[in-house]
């Protein structure tokens, strides 16, 4: 392009008889669409087409549903009926607690230890010997004297070793409480229980198993004395107690494997079965038979089959495709041809359909995410607001339709999964329309959540799910819709600079005028700042006047002269009242010098990292316009030196910018409005006669030297910007009245009332 550009000048009817010659047929984005496509039927149906699940527990059967094959289901009920019976027919576990049966031995033998001392013993120690004897049969209905009158001295040792014996072994066998035989057993004696120990375990009847009662009776049977077992039978109640412990952790881990041992019972379904009558709620019993059917549909398919479904859904997938790119070449033309661009929805679609896949593939594989919440948790908003933001509404709205195509392909052809991602599309390319600031994505994320809750409460009207269903899609759709937006922030300036795409978000960004370089231009040329915002308010009217960047246009015109930083003297807007230092060089050297501030624009833009669309602006503002000025005062010079015929040797290219003409509306009124500003700024008593003869010469100079033939402007646009020009330009170069002087103050320095009443007209000048 910059080749053409700097070509020989062609005559201008020449130049608009030309026709351009463009490829019909944009290669790269055919090709570009056809991966993208293979791409994303890979992704949707590389491993065969499934069926989506849409539907979850607690929500209404929109359809009735008929079994397409003959196939084979777990039935919850009767499985989860005959695991209980494994699992109830598992003897509960025991463990024995040591510890009562150490105490009743230690309890036996103090008693018959204090017995054989109270024969031995002064009158005084047989008191208290009883006391305590009867201080450790508390509780019993046995008293001391009796005691000591029924177990004889000589025998009393050999007492006590032989029910210590008992006491160890009718514990150590266990004691299990009458509570523990109601509630656990139901009192039922041909139940089984597992004692279980640290070395073994052994499970016996209950039946089989000790009483407090008969373990009493069990220890005192160790002594032949009836009278002496009798007292025992009463006394022994208070030590020999129960001390089996009910283990339910254990039990609970033995009562699982049981049940899980159980294998499901299945039951046969045939084809023409109904599964599921429209209106019913979804069960889980349900959910099963929709899984089990869809599988067995699946196995039963050959691979001839299999493959056609994936054709038929990669056409459908192709069909979408090719209406995406008929909407963007009907709305966006310019954009089918820019690669660049084209990829980048490529990558942004991915983003928002893999996200789909994923979490499809979660819910189908391993049941994470419920089927309901499916359709809301797609980040439809993504691509949209990320492409809005980037390249437009046009792209925004387009890839909006290409994506909830393609995930309602995903999700069977559903329409309720287009129409949601359309509505959010539509949302969303409203929402980030003229967005400035990063802060108002959150503005467009809450109103792409209300709809989203919207169209929840919507369908809810009409499928009547569940509330804890109702409350999920809520849920869903506002983390979808906020996630997006956060994302759509993080992601901005990754995209910006991948791409070299300038946002308005970063123009606005650039626009504050404490930017060094402009801060800097402020003190070094402050003629050409000033002559920057007035370029900056003639454009940003002029474009908003044709519908062009009115942001972009200002931001711009703020940059586009910085390149005269460099030698800002040489400027008339910088010179002054000082010497005109051109007046010391020749016109060849001044038209370099002037022409330089173009590529030291470039320079110093480069080097601060400002965006493209500034570079197009310092390098388009003059084109590879004439430097009038220098080019006449060098015919002149050549003219006055050595006769006419030196006029040859002057070659207008010498004394031409050496920028490109502008290719953009935007670029062009910025080169329109700068040769414009700089121009009123000779008219002497400035009216709007003036300015508007002033602006037809500009115009037709800039229009006849072909600074126009690459800008998309119409001759009607550029009849509009030039009319904004001279409305503009008549505002700012108005006249003032003069002020009268004031004869009665001779003073050099005015009074208060006279400054006063200068600010005054001043101000209402």
């Amino acid at each position: 392009m910059k080749k053409l550009f700097k070509e020989k000048k062609k005559g201008i009817a020449e130049r608009k008889t030309e026709v351009k010659r463009k490829n019909d047929v944009p290669y790269k984005a055919v090709g570009l669409g056809l991966l993208l496509w293979i791409l994303v039927t890979w992704l949707f149906f590389g491993r065969g087409v499934v069926q989506t699940p849409q539907l979850s527990e607690g929500q209404k059967i929109p359809s009735t549903i008929v079994a397409a094959v003959d196939f084979e289901c777990k039935n919850i009920y009767e499985t989860d009926l005959s695991g209980n019976k494994a699992a109830s027919e598992v003897p509960p576990v025991f463990n024995i607690n040591p510890i009562p049966a150490e105490r009743a031995v230690r309890m036996v033998n103090i008693i018959f230890d204090q017995i054989g001392q109270y024969a031995t013993a002064s009158t005084n120690q047989q008191q208290v010997i009883l006391n305590s004897i009867n201080d450790l049969l508390l509780g019993s209905k046995v008293e001391a004297l009796e005691l000591i009158a029924t177990f004889p001295t000589n025998s009393l040792k050999a007492t006590k070793t032989k029910l210590s014996i008992a006491i160890k072994k009718v514990m150590g066998t266990g004691i299990l409480s009458d509570e523990s035989r109601v509630t656990l057993f139901d009192d039922a004696s041909d139940r089984m229980l597992t004692i279980q120990t640290e070395s073994n375990s052994k499970t016996v009847a209950q039946d089989d198993v000790y009483s407090t009662r008969t373990a009493v009776w069990a220890v005192s049977a160790s002594i032949t004395d009836p009278n002496q077992q009798n007292l025992l039978n009463r006394m022994l109640p208070t030590f020999v107690v129960d001390n089996m412990m009910y283990n339910e952790p254990a039990t609970a881990v033995l009562r699982k494997e049981a049940a899980d041992a159980v294998g499901a019972v299945m039951k046969k379904y045939s084809a023409g079965t109904t599964l599921a009558r429209a209106g019913d709620p979804i069960t889980a019993q349900t959910m099963l038979l929709l899984q089990a059917h869809e599988e067995q549909r699946r196995k039963n398919q050959d691979i001839w089959e299999q493959t056609l479904e994936i054709i038929g859904n990669g056409l459908l997938l192709l069909a979408g495709l090719i209406i995406t790119a008929v909407i963007l070449r009907v709305g966006n033309p310019a954009l089918i041809r820019q690669p660049d661009k084209l990829l980048l929805l490529a990558i942004l679609s991915l983003f928002t359909l893999g996200i789909g896949r994923l979490i499809t593939f979660l819910s189908v594989q391993y049941t994470l995410i419920p089927a309901s919440l499916l359709m809301f948790l797609v980040p439809y908003a993504l691509a949209v607001l990320l492409a809005g933001i980037l390249l437009g509404g046009i792209a925004a709205i387009t890839l909006g339709f290409w994506c909830s195509f393609a995930i309602a392909v995903l999700y069977g052809q559903s329409f309720n999964v287009f129409a949601l991602g359309m509505l959010i599309a539509i949302t969303a390319t409203s929402s980030v329309r003229n967005i400035h600031r990063r802060a108002s994505l959150f503005r467009a994320g809450l109103w792409i959540c209300a709809v989203k809750v919207l169209y929840v409460l919507v369908a809810a009207i009409l499928n009547r799910p569940a509330m804890s269903v109702l409350g999920g899609e809520i849920f869903a759709s506002i983390f979808s819709g906020m996630l997006s937006t956060v994302l759509t922030l993080l992601l901005i300036p990754l995209f910006e600079k991948l791409f070299k795409i300038t946002t308005d978000i970063t123009l606005l960004e650039l626009s504050d005028m404490g930017h060094p370089l402009l801060q800097k231009m402020a003190i070094q040329a402050p003629g050409t700042y000033h002559h920057s915002l007035m370029v900056a308010t003639l454009a940003q009217n002029a474009a908003e006047a044709v519908g062009a960047n009115s942001l972009l246009i200002r931001v711009c015109a703020y940059y586009h002269d910085i390149g005269k930083m460099a030698k800002p003297e040489f400027f008339t807007e910088n010179i002054q009242h000082k010497e005109n230092p051109h007046d010391e060089l020749s016109p060849h050297m001044s038209a370099l010098v002037i022409s330089s501030h173009v590529k030291e624009g470039l320079t110093l833009a480069k080097r601060h990292k400002l965006p493209q669309p500034i570079l197009d602006a310092i390098e388009q503002h003059h084109g590879n316009g004439l430097i009038s000025f220098f080019y006449h005062k060098a015919k002149q010079a050549a003219k006055e030196g050595a006769g006419s015929s030196m006029n040859e040797i002057i070659n207008d290219s010498d004394f031409r910018y050496g920028g490109a003409p502008a290719v953009s509306p935007e670029m062009a009124i910025l080169s329109l409005a700068d040769a414009s500003e700089a121009a009123a700024r000779s008219i002497e008593k400035p009216t709007p006669q003036k300015i508007s003869n002033l602006m037809n010469d500009i115009f037709a100079m800039k229009i006849r030297d072909g600074q126009m033939d690459y800008a998309d402007l119409t001759m009607a646009q550029i009849n509009v910007v030039k009319q904004s020009f001279i409305f503009s330009l008549s505002n700012m170069l108005h006249g003032r009245i003069p002020y009268p002087k004031d004869d009665d103050n001779t003073s050099a320095k005015p009074t208060k009332k006279a400054s006063a009443s200068a600010d005054e007209n001043s101000k209402a000048g």
